[in-house]
């Protein structure tokens, strides 16, 4: 199978997975957005970075280091296992005493036990790491779809029924903690792995030396994509942090999810063949553009419509969340070029180099937030986008050298992508200031309109961009649409 159309079709099971999941998940957090408060929602956000650190050690060093061996042995399984899982337990335990220093940090006595409850998801999380990896490695996305979404459902269905009967808060824990237990049953179930009784120092010291650095970066990175709930969370009202959590969700479902679909790709296809540089910048700019073309226009939607989408479809206790909205559009449109980027050291076995960025990166984000936090949440937000923009410059200097995919050169890919949404913000913008929103209904032809604006204009004047993307689609669909598309 050429390497073409092992992307293909592990782009389209990742995707089915992760929006597969992101839109069971947005049902589900619209109907769970209209039963419980803001405050509920701030709460759980105030732990989840906690839970996110302990889980980083999980998946980012020893899970990586299997993704990236060409040759996964039940040593190499069997050592991953119970060093996991037995971080899994040792993290559970300092949360469990740490329960009562968290919540006298945020002042909130009820976080103990919330603290104790959710826990118990480091070790669900954990036990099927494994798993994970080797199908990741492996290209079987298809059965990671099939273990993710169902999770989804179930822990959904679950967390709905009980915040209708009145459970509050505790509706959210059983979500969190549910999916986490059935995703990992059913990945147990879909990759049995042959786990030994034994832990090989080869197969250890072979996957730490390479995953360790892995790890400490994915430990800054998580740390700090958490780290302004951690601020908010300690200096503002938990519904502030309630606002700015849903917010940031909203913002990521479409550009961290689909980064994360083509990242989670191009990763062990692109180690595949990371001796031939050519052949990496041609795959890297196509992904650069790809998902620039979805994810920029899909950003300016979600600024134009902030305010209608939190009154008409979560309802009006969040309309103050619509300027966060807007601001953190604006980084997240960047996201995927900061993602792609560090991609290159990881393929290239730069764990030394990854580490180095994260570390000057989060110097960067830390002044930020020193600075932000004198002008309140505004300023915070607005320093969010000022470093990440810092940080993409730092990232993309370095790994220029790599692929010879100069700063100029992606600037010009950019802007060039950038330029496909000028016609629809035109048009779009104009039409709202002459008919503003008043219901879901005209929200939604004005979301079908934007889209359509978009896509016709694209296809009519057919830049050498869009033919690409056309081209990478076009296993995807009917003989006879790509008749008409000419593809």
């Amino acid at each position: 199978m050429s390497l073409k159309v092992e992307a293909s079709k592990g782009v389209l099971w990742v995707a089915v997975e992760r929006f597969g999941q992101q839109i069971l998940q947005a049902v589900i957090f619209i109907i769970l957005a209209r039963l419980l408060t803001p405050e509920d929602f701030g709460l759980v956000a105030m732990l989840i970075i906690f839970f996110a650190i302990s889980k980083s050690f999980i998946d980012s060093g020893m899970g990586q280091a299997l993704i990236r061996e060409k040759e996964i042995t039940d040593q190499d399984r069997s050592t991953v296992f119970w060093f996991n899982l037995l971080l899994s337990f040792l993290f559970y335990g300092l949360l469990y005493i740490s329960a009562p220093w968290i919540a006298s940090f945020y002042e909130r006595p009820e976080l103990i036990e919330l603290t104790r409850v959710m826990g118990l998801s480091i070790i669900f999380f954990g036990v099927a790491i494994v798993q994970r990896s080797e199908m990741t490695q492996q290209l079987e996305f298809k059965k990671q779809a099939f273990a993710q979404v169902p999770a989804v459902f179930i822990a959904g269905i679950v967390s709905i029924s009980m915040a209708y009967i009145g459970f509050g808060v505790w509706s959210l824990v059983a979500q969190y903690l549910l999916f986490a237990f059935f995703s990992s049953v059913a990945l147990w179930i879909l990759q049995p792995a042959k786990i030994l009784f034994s832990f090989n120092k080869e197969s250890f010291d072979r996957l730490f030396s390479f995953g360790y650095k892995l790890l400490l970066s994915g430990l800054l990175a998580t740390t700090y994509q958490h780290i302004y709930k951690l601020v908010i969370g300690k200096f503002f009202p938990a519904s502030i942090l309630g606002f700015y959590t849903q917010a940031k969700e909203m913002q990521q479902i479409v550009s961290q999810n689909l980064t994360s679909v083509i990242q989670k790709v191009s990763y062990p296809l692109l180690s595949k063949i990371a001796d031939d540089k050519k052949r990496i910048k041609e795959g890297y700019r196509k992904v650069v553009q790809s998902t620039s073309f979805i994810i920029f226009p899909s950003m300016l939607i979600l600024i134009f419509f902030a305010e209608p989408i939190m009154e008409y479809v979560l309802g009006v206790q969040w309309i103050p969340a619509a300027p966060f909205l807007q601001i953190l559009c604006i980084s997240g449109a960047l996201y995927h070029l900061h993602a792609i980027n560090l991609n290159v050291l990881k393929v290239f076995g730069r764990s030394d180099l990854f580490l180095k960025l994260e570390i000057i990166k989060k110097v960067n984000i830390t002044l930020a937030i020193l600075i932000g936090l004198q002008f309140g949440i505004y300023g915070l937000l607005i320093g969010q986008v000022i470093s990440s923009y810092v940080a993409l410059f730092i990232n993309t200097w370095y790994t220029a050298k790599f692929l010879d995919y100069s700063i100029s050169e992606q600037s010009v890919d950019v802007l060039k992508v950038l330029g496909l949404s000028v016609p629809m913000t035109v048009i779009v913008v104009s039409l709202t200031i002459i008919y503003p929103i008043h219901s879901l209904i005209m929200l939604i032809g004005y979301l079908f309109l934007s889209a359509s604006i978009y896509l016709i204009g694209n296809l009519i004047y057919r830049t050498e961009i869009v033919q690409m993307v056309l081209e990478m689609a076009a296993p995807f669909l009917p003989k006879k649409i790509k008749t008409i598309l000419h593809v």
